[in-house]
């Protein structure tokens, strides 16, 4: 008997009774399990700010944290640590009840540096988010009563071993927050709030806390100008492909035929495809930048107001918005969740994606109840690493070429690279039979969040600012549109993040124009979303694009700065 190895003296002797007990453990365990994580579901009752599903990952480690609690059987230490999880309860289910978003650890720098304004608010407004009190006082103080009373009255098994599973617990976040950057820390509406609350005190504590607030000059931009226009559109819908590189693409010159499909679509004339400029080198930059139609670096206030977030333009026009992602939940952050009327990312349906990786998608679009009018972002993986595993389980006929261990790095990659390409192909084709499926005037926009390196120069992967990154493709299908609508595309070379979704904002019934664009000129952002950072303008050019060198967010601002107080 294991626990009985462990603390022999903690168990009864008489197998009966050691199993009545173990029955006990595991069954308050599971209980506690559902207290950690019930806030969430109590908030609900009273808001749909808060998105928050069970995933089955964290529901596990919960549990083996609730086991923990129980072995280890030292009622001061269990009160210390649920007295410590419900404060963070209570600042991470606040801050979604006023903001209609999770809490990051960017977040906590501003309540510590604001307190005072913060309490102020939280006073005034006590009355619209009372609820946050019973939400987690309720389930907390319910398991700290458990803890204190029940084991005077029943025997249970007890491991100083215990202690073991608490740490590794607590501890793993703030670990992984010693070696990895803040994308990995982001918050996902639709994840548990102790799941987004571990994220951010943990990133806080060991990369922000007791550090000098990063401030960033004044960015000396005007504000763009929102008027609403007629539109017959009734399906606008965006696929963002991970990773798509454009010259790795048979339709852009690639020797390759990796995209039969897409090229049969543009030599029948039914695709416009340009070449694009990603607005970031990283998933977590670029979408948020392109779906808040944000150009110039520098404007944070931006991604938190959301005030020409395309989820939000389209819902004022009376669609339906929708969100199916092939990856985590946690991409949501800054995109604009409190906007959508749906939202499917893989930690909805695990199985499913992990059966079917992208095609899931072209499944769950088969199911989807479409409204009168509907805007449709479709986050798909297929070009994201590692290659092989988003294809090599499916038999549809793909174009394959060889990725034996014995090949060299550079080949064996770019061949796996070209595969998921052609992958990707098959489920673009699949989409866009789902697509045509729907009635009325309607447009499809295909483009990548970022491009890939596949060894140039030894680089690999993404997040620097380098052509082979920034260069993303942008494709438009329209059905049942008048041919003007096209018009404006038609007549760029390249099409940039931001001119594509203020294309997209005109479909959706809104024309935003942003009175400090340039023409020709772009911006790249490097990895970070908030703070100091590297980015990289992009100009048009007759014979390509001008790669200016790279610099940090700070002095670019400070040279805009002495630039406008120029006489």
């Amino acid at each position: 008997m294991w626990l009985q190895a462990l603390a022999p003296a903690s168990l009864p002797s008489s197998p009966l009774t050691w199993q009545a007990a173990l029955s006990r453990l595991l069954l308050l365990s599971s209980l506690s399990a559902g207290l950690l994580m019930a806030d969430d579901f109590i908030q609900q009752l009273f808001t749909p700010a808060n998105q928050a599903e069970l995933e089955l990952r964290f529901v596990v480690v919960v549990w083996l944290f609730a086991l923990g609690l129980w072995l280890c059987a030292m009622p001061r230490l269990i009160v210390a640590l649920l007295v410590g999880l419900a404060g963070m309860q209570l600042i991470q289910l606040s801050h979604v009840s006023f903001f209609g978003e999770p809490l990051a650890a960017p977040d906590l720098v501003s309540l510590v540096d604001d307190f005072a304004e913060v309490r102020e608010t939280g006073w005034a407004s006590f009355a619209d988010h009372w609820h946050v009190l019973p939400s987690v006082l309720l389930p907390y103080a319910l398991l700290i009563a458990l803890h204190l009373w029940l084991p005077r009255y029943v025997r249970l098994p007890r491991s100083r071993w215990a202690l073991l599973i608490l740490f590794l617990v607590l501890a793993a976040k703030p670990w992984r927050a010693t070696y990895r950057d803040y994308s990995s820390f982001l918050p996902g509406p639709t994840r548990s709030g102790l799941h987004n609350s571990f994220n951010a005190f943990a990133f806080y504590g060991v990369r922000l806390a007791f550090r000098p607030v990063e401030t960033l000059p004044a960015a000396p931009f005007a504000p763009y100008r929102i008027t609403p226009q007629a539109s017959s559109a009734r399906h606008v819908w965006v696929v963002v492909a991970d990773s798509l590189r454009t010259d790795r693409l048979g339709l852009f010159g690639h020797h390759r035929d990796t995209t039969p499909n897409l090229s049969r679509l543009h030599s029948q004339g039914e695709l416009l495809a340009r070449p694009g400029i990603a607005s970031g080198v990283a998933t977590a930059v670029s979408l948020p930048m392109l779906l808040n139609l944000i150009r110039e670096p520098g404007q944070p206030e931006l991604l938190r107001q959301q005030s020409h977030n395309l989820f939000a333009l389209a819902r004022t026009s009376g669609f339906r918005s929708h969100w199916l992602s092939a990856q985590e939940s946690k991409l949501l952050s800054h995109l604009g969740s409190r906007h959508l009327d749906v939202s499917i990312t893989r930690e909805d349906h695990p199985l499913l994606f992990l059966q079917r990786h992208d095609h899931a998608l072209v499944d769950l679009l088969g199911k989807q109840s479409w409204g009168e009018r509907n805007f449709v972002v479709i986050n798909l993986r297929t070009a994201h690493l590692p290659y092989e595993e988003n294809y090599d389980q499916h038999n549809e006929p793909l174009p394959s070429w060889p990725v034996d261990p014995s090949l060299p790095r550079e080949e064996r990659q770019r061949n796996a690279y070209d595969n998921a390409i052609g992958y990707l192909d098959d489920v673009l084709a699949e989409v866009i039979a789902r697509f045509d499926q729907l009635d009325g005037e309607r447009y499809l926009l295909i483009t990548g969040d970022h491009g890939q390196l596949l060894g140039e120069n030894g680089r690999w992967g993404h997040n620097d600012l380098l052509p082979q990154v920034a260069e993303v493709p942008v494709m438009v299908l329209a059905r049942e549109a008048p041919e003007e609508a096209l018009s404006s595309l038609r007549q760029q070379r390249w099409i940039s993040h931001h001119e594509a979704g203020l294309w997209l904002a005109e479909r959706l019934g809104h024309r935003v124009d942003n009175p400090n664009l340039r023409p020709g000129e772009h911006f790249v952002q490097g990895k970070q979303l908030f703070g100091d950072n590297m980015i990289q303008r992009v100009r048009e050019g007759a014979s390509g694009l001008i790669y200016d060198r790279p610099i940090l967010l700070s002095r670019w601002l400070e040279a805009l700065q002495r630039e406008t107080s120029l006489p």
